[in-house]
Parts: structure tokens; C-alpha cells; sequence
């Protein structure tokens, strides 16, 4: 009797196992087949983001050129008149149009399907003010994004960025 009982327990044992290792290949049959976006990705599109901010644009200000991230804050609180006659909103989306156009191709033919990059004001008493919206291509459901903080006394201006693939 006593050896019945313990094929009994490694029969239950092997079945827990064989169990065990059907659902693990069904998990891992489900997470490949839907790959999230890779973190390198996410951080490459940070990086450009804050490499598009520091570029110098064509609008000049009292012998200065402006630098887009201090266009777009004064495309929040004030929006100036370039030398050239243009607003620093208006040089902000065609300097952040030809920056991301340059460095991601988009279409149907391309990997990258779209793009859209949103600069809003934010603080943590309000909601959110758009300032500036620029886009291209289709943005269907996938995409990496990230987002960068430029400071705006009392809150903070949020660029964020999605490339649609």
C-alpha cells in the first residue's frame, strides 16, 4: 500500500509541472507576439527632444538669436515679434516642424507612421494650457513618447513627444 501512495504524490507532482509549463509557454507566447516599445527608444526621442530645445532659431530679438525652448516660453507668456516680422509662436512649430522632419522620416512607406509633439503649460493648482501643437503623418495606437520639463515660474512647460510606428 505504501508504495501506491507515493506514485500517487509524484503523479500529482509531474501534473503541477506539466501545469506549470504550458501556462508559462502560452505567457511568453502572448508577450511576444505584443512587443512594448523599447526603453532605448523612449530615451533616444528624450534625447532628441532636449537637443531640439537648445537649437537656435531664426528669430532674432534685440541682436540675439532665440534658442526654441525661450521661444516657446514666450510664445506662453507674451508672444513677441521676431526681427524678421514673425511671432515666436509661429517660428516655434516651423523650427520644431523642420527639426523633427529632418531627423524622422514619417509615412506610410517609413517605419515611423507619425509624430506629434505638444508643448503645454502646467501647474500643480490648474490643469494644463496648450501653447503650440505640430504634427505630421498618422498616430494610430502605437508609439513611444517621453516627455521634457522646461521651468515656467510658478509651474513648468511640458514638451511632449510621440513618434507613431
Amino acid at each position: 500500500m505504501k508504495k501506491k501512495k507515493g506514485q500517487e504524490e509524484i503523479v500529482g507532482f509531474v501534473l503541477i509541472v506539466v501545469i506549470l509549463a504550458i501556462a508559462i509557454v502560452i505567457f511568453l507566447g502572448i508577450k511576444l507576439r505584443n512587443p512594448e516599445p523599447s526603453q532605448k527608444e523612449s530615451e533616444i526621442l528624450y534625447q532628441f527632444i532636449e537637443s531640439s530645445m537648445e537649437q537656435t532659431t531664426e528669430c532674432v530679438v534685440r541682436q540675439n538669436s532665440r534658442a526654441l525652448n525661450e521661444l516657446i516660453k514666450e510664445c506662453h507668456s507674451f508672444d513677441n515679434n521676431c526681427m524678421n516680422g514673425k511671432s515666436s509662436c509661429d517660428v516655434a512649430k516651423d523650427t520644431i516642424k523642420e527639426i523633427t522632419d529632418s531627423a524622422w522620416n514619417v509615412g506610410p512607406e517609413y517605419p515611423y507612421k507619425g509624430y506629434e509633439i505638444l508643448a503645454e503649460y502646467s501647474t500643480n493648482s490648474s490643469g494644463s494650457e496648450e501653447i503650440l501643437f505640430v504634427s505630421s503623418g498618422n498616430c494610430a495606437n502605437n508609439y513611444i513618447g517621453n516627455s521634457y520639463f522646461i521651468p515656467q515660474f510658478p509651474g513648468n512647460i511640458i514638451v511632449r513627444a510621440k513618434i507613431c510606428y
